[in-house]
């Protein structure tokens, strides 16, 4: 999709996404980063935080257009955010949430307002449904061969197409998706066997290579490092 001055990108918890410059113009940019267990501490039985992401479909894209004057709020509350995280003054921590909260109530509140007919995606088709075949399979054996006879083309030119557009191989993308994957059941507490399994992987041993080389750590470390993270 292209992007332009106000538009705002909700990406999922563990989705892949690429930014791709078509212009030599500057431009700037906010990118803010927040845990799926940190919205829901945050949360209330009222106040979904997280909803606007959860309601996200193939039909109710990922882009938000701010008006001029939700552009200003929402860049001096960022503003506002990153000053607190840098500092150590008295109830910086509660701004932090306050500002959060601030942000990701506003989202919401855009979110369901949008005209979800308003932006197209300019994705191919063959590779977008390539990428949801592999989303709604990913725990399968995926194949050249197999991509080719559930659409129709050479297995090498929807590899090709598929690298064109996103920039990453083929399976290197499936091998990355599967330890993303892995890496969220391990947070939520599977053991690494199970996760191995539950992410597509059939043998442990490369799972834990495969998952080593990714992260530079062990499905086991990975998972002490998140839960110490957590305490």
């Amino acid at each position: 999709m292209h992007l332009e001055y106000g538009n705002l990108v909700l990406i999922k918890p563990y989705d892949f996404h690429r930014r791709e410059i078509v212009s030599g113009s500057s431009y700037e940019r906010i990118v803010i980063n927040i845990k799926d267990s940190y919205i829901d501490v945050l949360s209330s039985e009222e106040t979904d935080l997280s909803a606007c992401f959860h309601k996200m479909t193939e039909n109710n894209n990922h882009l938000l257009k701010l008006n001029e004057q939700q552009i200003v709020e929402f860049t001096l509350t960022a503003q506002r955010l990153s000053q607190e995280l840098e500092s150590c003054e008295y109830g910086s921590g509660m701004l932090v949430d306050a500002y959060i909260k601030q942000i990701l109530i506003m989202v919401n509140r855009i979110f369901e307002k949008k005209d979800n007919n308003s932006i197209n995606n300019i994705m191919p088709s063959l590779v977008s449904n390539t990428i949801a075949y592999i989303e709604e399979n990913i725990t399968e054996e995926i194949t050249l061969d197999l991509l080719s006879d559930v659409f129709h083309h050479n297995g090498t030119y929807i590899s090709r197409c598929f690298k064109k557009i996103t920039g990453i191989p083929l399976q290197q993308y499936i091998i990355q998706k599967r330890v993303t994957l892995a890496k969220k059941y391990l947070c939520e507490g599977c053991s690494p066997n199970k996760a191995c399994f539950l992410s597509g992987f059939n043998d442990y041993s490369n799972f834990s290579r495969t998952f080593s080389k990714h992260t530079g750590f062990s499905p086991r470390e990975f998972q002490s490092q998140n839960m110490l993270n957590q305490v």
